[in-house]
């Protein structure tokens, strides 16, 4: 089964990839991977707290204190999961300071937008927290696990949200966006997520979207012919990669080169790569 981690890390660099897969795994170092894969998984906890919060929301409240109450337990959690897997062997203690502090001031301004919109809307309608959370949260599903056999492919969709029977892929992203629309790899990761969506539930997926938690704002992506075509050109490519050993070219840059694992093996002179 060929996994949508394997496609991510074949846009990242096809050579990376090659590695990954002929190097055993005790030789790599996957701390960042695994810091990276608990932060996501942090972020939609949060997201699950602030919703309950949500529901407690009275119409009554002014807005200081619905930003009181969306915000209840959100900094004590994100202390306590970061303190957990605090690991003096594997992580540098300003690491976690640096996720700790960026979780708190990205749920800080989440939870800002969403008292505005909070109040807004119990002011218009004229109901409490409870009553409008669905119409700010639809219904959805977390961490769904994907396959679809006939082309062999597998994933994990990080949300799914379903509205009025339509299913909604969603990936969450800490960089910053383009000027206009998505990048071209996030815009990959949804197309691949809505073709297993269409297999599991027999429906039909023409538009996904990209949260980009650091400025709070969700952009759409259509999956057209065109992204699905792509797509499958890169399944074909890692394909060759996984199954026939062969080895690809890496894709040189400049900041990424420099944190790869593999960077001492890969590149004869790393002091001079060549930037793109």
């Amino acid at each position: 089964m060929i996994s949508l981690k394997k496609i991510k890390t074949y846009m990242y660099c096809p050579l990376k990839l090659y590695y990954e897969d002929n190097i055993h795994e005790n030789e790599i170092k996957n701390e960042r991977y695994e810091a990276g894969k608990r932060i996501k998984e942090i972020r939609l906890d949060i997201q699950d707290l602030i919703q309950r919060n949500l529901k407690r929301l009275n119409r009554n409240m002014d807005l200081k204190r619905i930003e009181q109450e969306l915000n209840k337990n959100i900094n004590y959690y994100i202390n306590n999961q970061l303190n957990e897997i605090y690991d003096p062997e594997k992580y540098d203690i300003e690491d976690i300071e640096k996720y700790k502090n960026d979780l708190m001031q990205e749920s800080k301004y989440n939870i800002q937008l969403l008292s505005l919109k909070s109040k807004r809307l119990m002011d218009l309608t004229n109901e409490n927290g409870h009553n409008i959370t669905e119409r700010l949260f639809p219904t959805a599903m977390y961490n769904y696990i994907l396959r679809d056999p006939e082309l062999e492919i597998t994933g994990i969709a990080e949300k799914i949200e379903i509205i009025q029977g339509k299913y909604y892929p969603i990936i969450f992203k800490t960089s910053i966006p383009p000027i206009k629309g998505v990048w071209d790899s996030d815009a990959i990761e949804l197309a691949f997520t809505s073709i297993l969506i269409e297999e599991e539930f027999e429906t039909e997926v023409y538009v996904g979207f990209v949260d980009y938690v650091n400025i709070g704002e969700r952009r759409p992506a259509v999956i057209d012919a065109n992204l699905r075509k792509s797509l499958f050109r890169k399944i074909d490519y890692v394909r060759t990669i996984l199954y026939n050993k062969e080895i690809p070219t890496a894709k040189y840059d400049l900041n990424k080169c420099k944190n790869c694992e593999f960077k001492d093996i890969c590149l004869d002179d790393y002091e001079n790569p060549i930037e793109i």
